[in-house]
């Protein structure tokens, strides 16, 4: 089969590797839909804390069930699934509270010498597939995997509606994540970001206000339509120490203040956090029954605009001189780039 290997940094090709055969208690997944994500750039140009080189990357993906293992119970050929990206072990502390994002044992799809969904198949393990409602289209359902990040940032902050909520930060996370607050009835979002484009598609998602950061003072328009106070919860989706400071100015007194972004640097005034006593919530991933929980969303209608971020769609065959575009800078316009195989 054909694979996208980064083979060292800022070089990606396509190689022929073997078909994967499931273990006991695995799967053989055709893959239909693969996403590229941020941490997938970082990858590519060796810049990623976990993601090392040689690797065949990959976690945002949709396929048909072609083959199944000893002791495949739940999942038969021909189901059409969405796959987590985690393997998790279902004994350790965080797993029995439901926690499985923090898994002791975990690992993840693409990483190490697990083969990722930039290829044509990949070998997962029956947990890890859920079967998909009639009418996701695998793209959607790909895309099931950063929504998912969104969904468990909005679940860490206990968002029960009628909260005021600012998101900097509005690529494929951020997005993902407004789409996911909007499905908590949110009295007030406003998004924040660079990005014409990226900032329009907010407003067409549900933002009430999109702001540009370097356009007059994004923290005074963000008190200004909250009556002095400031966002009840703030999301940071963006890796960039002024969108930090900025997106710390905006959380009110005691407010939530949840960092998704993944900072391998940064810095902040911390008396901004301790003289206003605001949380600091980390979110990182997603749980098993998020995944689930979002098809039940899909389901119910909750998630309209979700085809609408995914961009542009590409073969394989195209997918290293794409990466190496989205590494240069060169497609910032683009939200979320979608391999698709046939």
């Amino acid at each position: 089969m054909q694979a996208m290997r980064f083979s060292e940094a800022g070089r990606a090709e396509i190689i022929e590797i073997l078909n994967p055969v499931p273990n006991a208690g695995e799967v053989v997944v055709k893959v239909r839909a693969a996403g590229i994500c941020a941490s997938d750039i970082a990858a590519f140009q060796g810049k990623h804390d976990v993601r090392r080189l040689p690797l065949i990357g990959g976690h945002e993906v949709a396929g048909e069930i072609v083959a199944v293992g000893p002791g495949v119970h739940e999942r038969v050929i021909g189901d059409r699934v969405g796959v987590e990206p985690y393997a998790t072990c279902g004994v350790c502390p965080f797993c029995r509270r439901g926690d499985s994002q923090q898994c002791l044992a975990r690992r993840t799809l693409g990483v190490g010498d697990w083969t990722g969904a930039f290829a044509e198949y990949v070998a997962v393990s029956e947990r890890m597939c859920h079967v998909l409602p009639p009418g996701m289209s695998w793209e959607e359902a790909a895309a099931l995997e950063p929504f998912c990040v969104g969904l468990h940032a909005v679940r860490r902050a206990s968002l029960r509606g009628g909260e005021t909520v600012a998101i900097v930060g509005v690529g494929a996370i951020g997005l993902m994540t407004l789409l996911a607050t909007r499905c908590y009835a949110p009295r007030w979002v406003c998004t924040m970001d660079p990005c014409s484009l990226k900032r329009e598609v907010s407003l067409r998602c549900g933002a009430d206000l999109a702001l540009d950061p370097d356009v007059g003072n994004p923290v005074e328009q963000v008190l200004a339509a909250t009556d002095g106070l400031g966002a009840d919860v703030v999301f940071l989706a963006v890796a960039s120490d002024s969108a930090l400071r900025q997106a710390a100015q905006m959380c009110r007194r005691m407010g939530q203040f949840v960092v998704i972004a993944s900072f391998f640097t940064g810095a902040l005034e911390l008396r901004q956090i301790v003289a206003r006593e605001r949380t600091v919530i980390g979110s990182f991933g997603s749980t098993v029954d998020e995944f689930a929980l979002a098809i039940r969303l899909w389901e119910r209608g909750n998630l309209p605009h979700l085809s609408s971020l995914l961009t542009e769609r590409i073969r394989l065959t195209d997918a290293p001189s794409v990466v190496a575009a989205m590494a240069r800078g060169e497609k910032t316009d683009s939200i979320k780039v979608i391999i698709t195989f046939g």
